[in-house]
């Protein structure tokens, strides 16, 4: 089935306004009577009927692309378990003392926190 959503270039997350907005623009612009009733049909698929238009948008697919003129998204290295330390990036020490003692080496909370002096995020 054709996405209203993706058809019209709509945005799932605007409301009903901006829906009908963008397509009485589209509607203005129309070539013939054909193509104006199907922008009316989706209107009223998208405005009158609340459980069809959250179906719509929750079907329609999301921009996964960046936008046109920014630099390409630069993708994470993978970090596996081994080389990750949770006392390494455990900044705060509030975070620090709520982890298990078996996830940070031994600090816990028979131990304070290490003192920030030394943590050259500080």
């Amino acid at each position: 089935m054709d996405n209203p959503f993706e058809r019209y270039d709509l945005d799932p997350t605007e409301g009903i306004q901006a829906i009908t907005h963008r397509l009485k623009e589209l509607a203005e612009d129309a070539k013939d009577d054909a193509e104006r009733d199907r922008i009316r049909a989706a209107w009223e698929e998208l405005t009158l009927h609340p459980a069809r238009r959250l179906r719509a948008a929750l079907d329609a697919h999301p921009e996964s692309r960046p936008p046109l003129g920014a630099p390409p998204l630069r993708l994470r290295a993978r970090v596996t378990a081994t080389e990750l330390d949770l006392a390494d990036v455990a900044a705060r020490p509030s975070v620090l003392a709520a982890l298990p003692a078996s996830l940070v080496g031994g600090a816990g909370e028979d131990e304070p926190p290490p003192p920030l002096a030394g943590d050259p995020h500080f």
